[in-house]
């Protein structure tokens, strides 16, 4: 495919591009998905949105009959009949803002939630998104959003056994072999590094060089940072390491970025428990390997959230997840009715 630099410029218009940064507190969501015939958002576009806006309505429903009033102040005993439904509402709500412009339409058969995604049916089933095969094992598999630390990350987070995700909604949208996902993907430049990523990253992520290289004039160590780093890490078709399940690098969705040096700090979690088999979880965050705070923020900013922050950690790696820090912001805001935290501003 055709290599491209990452220039915001050509990307989005400027009274768009200004009016993001002018409103941190909101997550861009997915980009809409490339029509052949050069349409934004292709001739299914306002069906999709329709289906994104009833799947809305649907989950802030569920809050509703869970008791939820996110804007109200509210104690625990209050939420906690209907904790779970309202979760489930909120986890819904921050998907299909996210990938609105993937969603095909929604269906409501036998009670079930069933989105269509590229063409096929994805059951909405206790926080997890999974295809028909696969309803019949979904006790294996985590909520598609999880909770992610809001702002800089202060202690190591506990870690109990590793979670397994199901892939479906990527293999709808993008497909399952080598060939059929790079279909969907182009070659680039992201910090003077080639990568090679999905479609719909390129846009947050010339948003993010755009944005690194600003902040990096008035700021030493993240300029420090931007030299040091050696490596790009982006397409990688392969299972993650010890499990049976791939991660989002296998779909052009996330990026690595090594430095010459870790310092002899820690890195990620695996290579840790090689050392430190019990202990690894509660390494204390002054001894794990971490880009400049700046650059966590600005990723964020953009839609990507950052690897550091997992209980498994995983310090050089960044993942487009604006689902999963809306999700988070909309958690925030209805706990006890505080407001969500914003994005950090420039």
């Amino acid at each position: 495919g055709e290599e491209r630099n990452l220039t915001l410029s050509a990307l989005r218009p400027a009274a768009s591009r200004a009016t993001h940064l002018d409103r941190p507190e909101l997550i861009r969501p997915m980009p809409s998905p490339p029509d052949p015939q050069g349409s934004a958002t292709g001739k299914s576009g306002g069906s999709r949105w329709r289906a994104a806006w009833v799947l809305t309505a649907w989950a802030l429903a569920i809050s509703a009959a869970a008791g939820v009033r996110p804007m109200e102040p509210r104690g625990f005993d209050q939420a906690a009949p209907g904790h779970r439904a309202e979760e489930e509402g909120l986890l819904l709500e921050a998907f299909t803002e996210a990938w609105a412009s993937f969603i095909d339409s929604v269906s409501y058969p036998a009670g079930d939630t069933v989105l269509f995604l590229g063409g096929r049916a994805v059951y909405f089933k206790g926080g997890k998104m999974l295809g028909a095969e696969r309803l019949s094992e979904q006790d294996r598999f985590e909520p598609i959003l999880y909770e992610y630390p809001l702002g800089p990350l202060l202690d190591a987070r506990p870690a109990a056994g590793e979670p397994m995700y199901s892939t479906d909604v990527l293999e709808s949208l993008f497909g399952r072999t080598e060939s059929e996902i790079r279909q969907h993907g182009r070659r680039a430049r992201f910090l003077d590094h080639r990568v090679f990523m999905n479609l719909a990253t390129l846009e947050p992520l010339a948003a993010v060089e755009a944005d690194i290289r600003t902040t990096a004039e008035r700021d030493p160590e993240l300029l420090t940072w931007l030299s040091e780093i050696s490596v790009a890490y982006s397409f990688v078709a392969r299972d993650v390491a010890g499990t049976d399940s791939r991660s989002y690098h296998a779909w052009g969705f996330a990026v690595d970025l090594v430095p010459n040096s870790y310092r002899n700090k820690h890195v990620y979690w695996r290579w840790s428990r090689v050392f430190n088999r019990e202990g690894w979880a509660n390494i204390p965050l002054d001894q794990r390997w971490s880009p400049p705070q700046a650059a966590i923020d600005v990723f964020e900013r953009h839609g990507f959230i950052w690897g550091g922050k997992w209980s498994h950690f995983d310090t050089i790696h960044f993942e487009y997840r604006p689902d999963i820090l809306l999700y988070n912001r909309l958690l925030a805001r209805s706990r006890l009715g505080a407001p969500a935290p914003p994005a950090t501003p420039h």
